[in-house]
């Protein structure tokens, strides 16, 4: 290129006429750029790659469920009022759409083939102990359902006892998004 100032208007004189202005343009365009895309598109592959190895860390999905798996899982205990609260805020693995998980979703996560803990493989984090869900006891006023990892077994309990939690997140069904 040359060392020469140029402009797009006609206030400058130079040497270099528009025509090679442009010739320069089109040459990088088609040799530069393309090397420039195809390096940048390679950068955010490779970072996309590293974050979702990185999310599948602490989750898994099974039956089209994501489901928080870190070790939060085997230490906090919360009353279920403040399990509910907790989901909702929750931010984790890129995701703020968490929530408490339903009786019928929390039970397909037991391995009834097992004990201590009665759960699914896919699972890293988990305590041979109970785990609330979001149903609610429609014969005991303020009592919810728990799963009990132990064994497999389930029952109500009140809202205020302390249980083990694990979030849960519906995965989405759009092509290229979880």
């Amino acid at each position: 290129m040359y060392a020469v100032d140029f402009t797009w208007g006609d206030t400058v004189k130079t040497d270099i006429t528009k025509k090679e202005v442009d010739k320069i343009i089109q040459n990088y365009v088609n040799t530069k750029y393309p090397q420039k895309v195809k390096k940048y598109h390679f950068l955010l592959n490779e970072q996309k790659e590293k974050s979702i190895q990185e999310v599948n860390k602490i989750t898994f999905i099974h039956d089209n469920l994501m489901w928080q798996d870190s070790n939060i899982n085997n230490e906090m205990k919360l009353n279920r009022l403040e399990l509910k609260v907790y989901c909702r805020k929750l931010d984790f693995a890129n995701r703020k759409d968490w929530r408490v998980p339903l009786f019928s979703e929390l039970i397909t996560l037991i391995d009834y083939q097992k004990t201590m803990p009665a759960s699914i493989d896919k699972i890293n984090f988990i305590d041979s102990s109970k785990y609330w869900t979001s149903s609610v006891s429609k014969l005991e006023k303020n009592k919810n359902w728990f799963v009990d990892f132990t064994d497999g077994t389930t029952g109500v309990d009140s809202d205020l006892t302390r249980h083990n939690i694990r979030c849960v997140r519906t995965v989405s069904t759009v092509e290229g998004k979880y």
